[in-house]
């Protein structure tokens, strides 16, 4: 028998007490064949297979993958046993006598380089302490700091764990631990030190003593579970920091040593999480203030660091030692220089202001140069790092005994003045003293301030600078496949569509195989190393999971279908159904309508007309002009368009773009069809023009259509009623139109068709705060043993909930009487987001409540409500109507989103709103100060954005002003938090604008005055 063949063998059938022997009398030349079967074994053993129905797992034992480690040791080469398989099972190791066997008689010269590549790149997974001690030993490897300081942190659990199976466990295991530690003076003197060097698991790796639960040791008359073995044995959490401050106190650890080293950690670019830790460390020891100002160099140089964290614990370390003999301030103020101009440092700056003043009555001449790093304080944004330095300036300038020469106080002076357009309201109240009136040039004749006034029309660039360029050839159809497969850009996937259509003639032979790359992009798994006839195969057969279908999947199944040849229609397969916790959104349905018919006309004609609903000119507008040309080919050609899509190409055209409008208008005598002339005539009329609306008359249904739609009705998972032919859809295409041209009022002709919302009147639903709380119990939990959560939800409850629409083209009605269930739109609703926004530019209100509902509930609504409000906010950067009040909520919501990116967007929409008059301040205002009064979102948020919106022009700042006049009264009497910021804008802006205070704000003002932190900011704003 062979050395494999007995290898196997003994693999297979025997155990490590026959495997060691013939290791170690492995002749050299069968090292390389055992070394490769071994290879060979451990991944056919390790391999995930079926083991029994519904059971998967490997077949390899705990002894074999033990022997298998064994072989390793003994035959691999540095290339084997650096891969990513091979590992040790270290907590074993120290007490497995084979292992040391096979070690000292191999003696692999890559076994540093294993041990350090384990220890590298798994945190969980590192050698332990003792087993690198026992190397160290015995020679098998040579001593390495790194290494050992990131095995140093799980000494602790490795102690615990023998003490949890002493009954009874020590009172006071941590003084066990410590003196257990205390005897080894290598670790303690050498290797422990090395954690402040290099980054360890230590801030997170800590140890637990409790008696481990044994059904044996369980006396009580109560079921045994860790709920009541944790009341019985409660667990002693052991941490590093109570284990330093023990032996620090018996001198077991130097605590000057300890002290200094925290710090000068503290100085390295480590985790954030880790530099806690160390700022804990240097605190737990409590330095005296003759141990800090001996480290103040060290606590000084801190100060660079980019994380506000390490500054201000420096600071604070400091804050105390100002006034001190000893304390050298040269180095601080140099620091100082960096520091001043840092935004994200507010309780630091604060405090070094503070310190400047201390500075100031202990060494006057410091005066010039603590006044320069005041004025670079009021640049900053936050308003208490701005009031600090101003009262600093105000004491330096205004001292009775000189501290500054004549050119220094005007150099001061004149800075001051270059940030006086950045000053909050305190701080300007401050050096008002100092300040220069301001210039006349930013005010009008009557002396007021550049007036926000809101857009009262609006009409889209319809122009060649906005065209949208068609696809032009194969190549760019080709990119432009790779780029929808990628993305799904709404723009793309429009003029990708009109490109299918338009080059539908032109495509190369054998195009199908240049596809094949986007397809694979699309369903990386499915066709994965498949050979092109089962890509094929696979495409035939592929079926549309009807869980989460969309406009990707409805895109998909276009791709697929184009790759085929169009010989199979693949978007009827593409389901949308309502279910439980996912509910498509309606307008889906008009799209899959709208693809299908690309679909058919790609199978059906050499030559297909194109969609009459794809934007020509950006962002997604339809000309009128564009429009008209498109019905007249379709005239030309015997053509009648789709309803859906009619119907989506009305809700784009821009009609308010007069000059196009007025082209389109010289076009409508060549229209032949009378309904169609009409309708366009009456939706192209001139702004101005009031013009009748002539609704045709609903067709009739027969008994066996009204019995089935009721059938329909009454099933939970029912599909939407079809679009039905041209014929029958003209009264609701009219619905679109008017509502398309009349997206507010009340237009009476249309209430012949149906009492519903989005007909006769529009939906525009009211919204309200419902308090909500939940109660659960958590009996381990001695000082809280139930806990009672509660929460603000915005509502936006719908009339009749579940009826449907009297038609699926009712494009503003769809959204109004959905079902509620919990949530059950916005998953479906996330993905095609961006895409739905592009459908409604002239009435998106119905859509934006929509999503008020299905995504804002609470102000902590996850990643979701992120992703949904940055969707939503992207477009309300360029031109555009002006916001309604479901916008204007939206906007709201995300002014005081709870994402940081969300607020920043927002505060980026607000300033281009101001810039193209889209914002209606009082309503914005109005809004918000429901969502503040309900305490839907804290008030610092909204503050925090007000503060880098001010100053930047009159304009703003007067839009800023009237959006405060309407927020400030709806806010509750008795103050929220952080409200004395809001006053101090709003005095600020009054301060700019030069208005008077209304009275609705004045008597809130008064109603404040009452408490101590409101009344000094009131009181200026208040008339006698």
């Amino acid at each position: 028998m062979s050395a494999v063949e007995t290898f196997e063998r003994i693999i297979r059938h025997q155990s490590s007490k026959e495997l060691v022997p013939f290791l170690l009398e492995l002749p050299k030349a069968d090292v390389i064949p055992v070394r490769h079967h071994t290879v060979k074994l451990k991944k056919e053993l390790e391999a995930v297979v079926q083991l029994k129905a519904n059971t998967w797992g490997s077949r390899i034992t705990q002894p074999q993958s033990m022997m298998l480690f064994l072989s390793g040791l003994r035959t691999f080469s540095r290339k084997e046993a650096l891969n990513n398989n091979f590992m040790g099972w270290w907590a074993d190791l120290t007490k497995e006598p084979y292992f040391w066997q096979i070690l000292e008689h191999t003696r692999p010269d890559w076994t540093l380089d294993w041990l350090q590549r384990w220890s590298s790149g798994n945190q969980w997974y590192r050698p332990s302490y003792r087993l690198l001690r026992q190397l160290e030993d015995r020679q098998l490897i040579p001593y390495d700091a790194k290494l050992f300081s990131a095995s140093v942190p799980g000494v602790l659990s490795d102690i615990c764990q023998p003490l949890c199976e002493v009954e009874p466990v020590p009172a006071q295991a941590g003084k066990v631990v410590a003196r257990e530690l205390s005897l080894d003076p290598v670790l303690l003197t050498r290797d422990f030190p090395l954690v402040f060097d290099f980054d360890s698991s230590i801030d997170f790796q800590n140890g637990s003593v409790q008696l481990t639960m044994d059904k044996k040791r369980w006396k009580s008359k109560e079921p045994l579970n860790w709920q009541t073995w944790e009341k019985m044995h409660p667990r002693q959490l052991i941490t590093w920091l109570d284990i330093i401050g023990d032996l620090a106190e018996t001198g077991h650890l130097d605590r000057a040593d300890l002290l200094t080293r925290s710090l000068l950690a503290l100085r390295r670019d480590f985790r954030r999480p880790l530099l806690t830790w160390f700022k804990n460390v240097f605190l737990t020891l409590k330095p005296t203030a003759a141990e800090r100002l001996a480290r103040q160099s060290e606590l000084v140089e801190l100060l660079a660091h980019p994380l506000p964290l390490v500054v201000n614990f420096a600071l604070d370390q400091l804050k105390d030692l100002w006034a001190h003999s000893d304390f050298t301030p040269a180095p601080l103020l140099l620091y100082a220089e960096g520091l001043m101009t840092r935004q994200d440092l507010k309780t630091a700056l604060r405090a070094l202001l503070g310190a400047f003043d201390k500075l100031l009555k202990r060494e006057p001449t410091l005066a010039p140069t603590l006044a320069r790093l005041a004025s670079s304080g009021l640049a900053n944004a936050d308003a208490g790092v701005q009031e600090r330095a101003a009262k600093l300036l105000a004491g330096i300038l205004g001292a009775k005994k000189p501290v500054l020469t004549s050119d220094e106080a005007t150099e001061v002076t004149d800075t001051i003045g270059l940030y006086a357009d950045l000053l909050t309201a305190a701080a300007r109240t401050t050096l008002t003293p100092f300040l220069a009136v301001a210039p006349a040039a930013e005010f009008g004749e009557g002396g007021t301030a550049s007036a926000y006034a809101p857009l009262n029309g609006f009409a889209p660039d319809i122009s060649r600078a906005t065209a949208i360029e068609p696809v032009q050839d194969w190549h760019e159809l080709l990119f432009l496949t790779g780029q929808v497969v990628q993305h799904y850009e709404p723009a793309a996937v429009e003029r990708w569509l009109d490109g299918l259509l338009r080059l539908h003639g032109q495509f190369p032979a054998g195009y199908a195989q240049q596809l094949r790359p986007y397809v694979q992009q699309a369903l990386p798994w499915e066709l994965k190393g498949k050979t092109e006839a089962e890509v094929t195969d696979i495409l035939f057969r592929y079926s549309f999971d009807n869980s989460r279908n969309g406009q990707q999947q409805m895109l998909l199944a276009l791709l697929m279908s184009w790759v085929l040849g169009f010989a199979q229609a693949k978007l009827p397969e593409v389901v949308l159904v309502s279910k439980h916790y996912n509910s498509p959104d309606p307008l889906l349905h008009l799209e899959k309508q709208r693809l299908t018919v690309v679909e058919a006309r790609l199978r059906e004609a050499a030559s297909p007309l194109p969609l009459l609903s794809t934007p020509s000119h950006a962002p997604h507008w339809v000309a009128p002009s564009v429009l008209l040309g498109k019905l007249l080919t379709y005239e030309a050609a015997g053509h009648t368009p789709d309803p859906a899509d009619l119907a989506l190409a009305l809700a784009r055209t821009a009609w308010q773009a007069e000059n196009d409008a007025a082209t389109a208008r010289q076009l409508l005598p060549q229209v032949q069809h009378p309904e169609l002339s009409k309708l366009l005539s009456w939706l192209l009329a001139p702004a101005d023009a009031v013009l009748p609306l002539t609704v045709p008359a609903v067709a009739g249904k027969s008994l066996v259509q009204v019995v089935a739609k009721t059938i329909t009705r009454l099933s939970p998972f029912r599909q939407p009623a079809a679009v039905g032919p041209l014929t029958e859809a003209w009264p609701w295409l009219w619905a679109v139109a008017a509502r398309t041209r009349q997206p507010n009022g009340t237009v009476a002709e249309l209430r012949v068709l149906a009492d519903y919302p989005g007909l006769a009147e529009p939906w525009s639903p009211g919204w309200q705060f419902e308090q909500k709380s939940n109660t659960y119990e958590q009996s381990w939990n001695k000082e809280k043993p139930v806990v009672t959560y509660t929460w603000q939800e915005l509502c936006v409850v719908p009339e009749h909930p579940g009826q449907t629409p009297p038609s699926p083209l009712l494009l503003y009605s769809l959204h109004a009487r959905l079902p509620q269930n919990k949530r059950s739109y916005l998953w479906s609703l996330l993905p095609d987001l961006s895409f739905l926004l592009t459908l409604l530019p002239n009435n998106p209100a119905p859509l934006h409540w929509h999503l008020v509902r299905s995504a804002f509930n609470t102000d902590n609504s996850g990643s979701e409500s992120r992703d949904a409000m940055q969707k939503f906010l992207h477009p309300l950067l360029a031109p555009g109507p002006r916001f309604d009040e479901s916008t204007t909520l939206l906007f709201a919501l995300g002014l005081v989103h709870y994402a940081p990116m969300c607020r920043a967007l927002a505060l980026e929409v607000l300033l281009s709103s101001i810039d193209t008059a889209r914002l209606e301040p009082a309503a914005l205002g109005d809004a918000l100060g429901q969502l503040l009064a309900a305490e839907y979102a804290p008030v610092q948020r909204l503050t925090d954005v007000l503060a880098q919106a001010r100053a930047i022009s009159p304009t703003t700042d007067d839009a800023l002003r009237q959006l405060l006049d309407a927020l400030l009264p709806g806010l509750p009497a008795v103050p929220l938090r952080n409200t004395r910021k809001l006053i101090e804008a709003y005095a600020d802006l009054q301060g700019r604008t030069r208005q008077p205070v209304p009275a609705a704000v004045q008597q809130q003002l008064r109603q404040w005055s009452s408490s101590a932190t409101l009344k000094k900011a009131a009181a200026s704003l208040v008339s006698a």
